[in-house]
């Protein structure tokens, strides 16, 4: 909290995100709400596709089936049978074999007339012989007649107008309907028959599903859903007809809707007149599915693609809102730490120049009563100056290697020699801050390729870095070893310390431990940034170890190479 209240970066990073995550939030609840909806729309569509297509099935295969009755046996009137009056009843029946193909004949019987007590039948054969005359077209047929009247007969006791019941004809079972024909209202005495009969296997086997195909061929199947599959079956379960290739797999599909339809040759609100259907009649069901997945599962499966998308793009813009918060909050640290860094030059440049200006000053006016004295002032005008001098190359350094012209002229160097130079260069330094420097140089160490110039800065870098931040504690340590294929030259100090956390962001430009702490020593925090492409410039690195409190160590890791690398010198530019 206190870091997003101080931190102008974490602020405006925060504000960003606010300002577009609230719109977007709003923006995508709408789109999740719409495809709530367009789920509860898609789940209505299919159910109501569903009954609808159920409840027109039912009613077209029940007036499939009831034609004939309509279109015959009610056409064919009792004034029309006693006595026969075939010439008006061939077309009637010739028309029906055309309209209802699944009536194998229609039989006709009178009491009265030229051709009385005849069970005449009209089948396909008669249709299709034309040029006989007409009462060869009506042909007699004893047999089936004899079997036919006597079980109307025994229906005669139910005193009903239709009587409907199965019979084996020719060997095949068939459904046979009659309207019977009385002599008085009381329907005691039967005049006259006019029947039809069904083949039941080809009606389960060819025309049920042939009505079935044509009506289904009409149907708009949903688009972007499986398609509305539907099936038949009988009172035992089988197949009558099924709109899928493998009958067996609607085992595993959801009904969405199932209706039953009795196997009925006329109108069910004719049943208490019709016998013995009202005892017993056969019935089939129809039954609707899309397939093994219930509907609420269609749906959601449709929309996951939309869904999955918008999930994609919140991420997307999620990870877009956070890198672009997050540059912008560095931009924001990065202008206050060069502000920074503009205030530090300024007071590490006007404090020796301070210094050498009080000297120099006291100097000329001749104020100065000893030579030791006045030696003494030489002493600090000189190492302010170099002090001076070490800032200016610092930032001189930093600006071509954010430029990329900053060259390395490798060339042997000896580390051990190194050490020394800048130990020597800066005793003034260690002396006027009572330091107390603890080289240990391991000796005969093997040369190196490196710009000595860099590597020797980089080696004073973190000699002043360790006196900056050393406290109280005024020992510093500094080792030159071999170690792993590399020099490792490193100075340790037991000053302040390092938080884990902090260890690596130090090497950062303009980064300086004692923001964090409120205070402290100060600097332009560009000596390790210095130190860091130094190293990687000579294809080594730079480690740190160190514990709050308890002071830290830098170690410099210079490669070795082999010995065919001396036998030239080799210039690289490093960035």
């Amino acid at each position: 909290m206190t870091r997003f209240i101080h931190d102008r970066g974490v602020r405006l990073a925060a504000g960003l995100a606010i300002v577009v995550a609230i719109p977007m939030a709003v923006l995508f609840y709408f789109q999740f709400k719409s495809l709530a909806d367009i789920e509860t729309t898609s789940a209505v569509v299919l159910r109501q596709l569903s009954s609808e297509t159920a409840d027109s099935l039912a009613r077209s295969i029940e007036d499939y089936l009831k034609r004939p009755h309509i279109s015959v046996l009610l056409r064919i009137t009792q004034r029309s049978t006693e006595p026969l009056d075939l010439p008006f009843i061939e077309p009637i029946l010739n028309d029906a074999l055309t309209e209802s193909p699944f009536v194998e004949s229609f039989y006709v019987w009178t009491e009265r007339g030229p051709r009385a007590n005849q069970w005449l039948v009209f089948d396909q054969a008669s249709k299709n012989f034309p040029n006989g005359a007409l009462e060869q077209r009506f042909r007699e047929d004893k047999v089936v007649g004899d079997k036919l009247l006597m079980r109307i007969r025994e229906l005669l006791a139910t005193r009903r107008a239709i009587v409907a019941f199965t019979e084996t004809i020719n060997g095949r079972p068939h459904y046979v309907q009659a309207q019977l024909r009385f002599e008085s209202p009381a329907r005691q005495r039967m005049t006259s028959v006019v029947a039809f009969a069904v083949d039941a296997e080809k009606l389960r086997r060819d025309y049920v599903p042939a009505v079935m195909r044509d009506w289904l061929a009409s149907v708009q199947q949903p688009s972007g859903f499986p398609n509305l599959e539907t099936e038949i079956l009988d009172e035992e379960g089988h197949h009558i007809f099924a709109s899928h290739p493998e009958p067996s797999a609607s085992e595993h599909y959801v009904p969405v809707d199932e209706r039953s339809f009795a196997i009925i040759f006329f109108d069910k609100e004719l049943l208490e007149f019709a016998a013995p259907y009202e005892q017993h009649r056969e019935v089939w069901g129809l039954r609707t599915s899309y397939g093994p997945q219930p509907i609420p599962e269609i749906v959601s499966a449709s929309t996951r693609p939309q869904l999955a998308l918008m999930i994609v793009m919140i991420v997307a813009m999620g990870l877009g809102v956070f890198l672009v918060a997050g540059a912008a909050a560095r931009e924001v640290r990065l202008a206050e730490l060069k502000s920074n860094f503009v205030a530090s030059v300024s007071h590490d440049l006007k404090t020796p120049l301070a210094l050498i200006q009080l000297f120099a000053e006291t100097l000329e006016l001749g104020r100065v009563r000893t030579p030791e004295r006045a030696q003494e002032y030489y002493r600090i005008i000189n190492g302010e100056s170099k002090k001076l001098t070490r800032l200016i190359e610092n930032i001189l350094d930093f600006s071509r290697m954010e430029a990329g012209l900053r060259p390395y002229r490798m060339e042997p160097a000896d580390l051990s020699e190194s050490v020394s130079k800048v130990l020597t260069r800066m005793e003034t330094q260690f002396s006027q801050g009572n330091f107390t420097i603890t080289p240990k140089i391991e000796p005969d160490l093997p040369r190196i390729l490196a710009d000595e110039g860099a590597a020797e800065q980089a080696i004073e870098n973190l000699l002043a870095n360790a006196m900056k931040y050393s406290g109280d504690a005024k020992q510093i340590e500094i080792e030159a070893k071999r170690l792993n294929g590399h020099i490792v030259v490193s100075v340790t100090d037991h000053g302040i310390g390092i938080s884990r956390r902090e260890q690596g962001r130090i090497f950062r430009k303009f980064y300086r431990v004692q923001q964090e702490l409120g205070g402290g020593p100060q600097g332009t925090g560009l000596g390790l940034a210095i130190v860091d492409h130094t190293m990687r410039g000579h294809g080594g690195f730079v480690r740190v170890e160190s514990e709050p409190e308890r002071g830290s160590t830098f170690s410099l890791h210079f490669p070795i190479p082999s010995e065919n690398a001396f036998q030239g010198t080799l210039v690289e530019s490093a960035r």
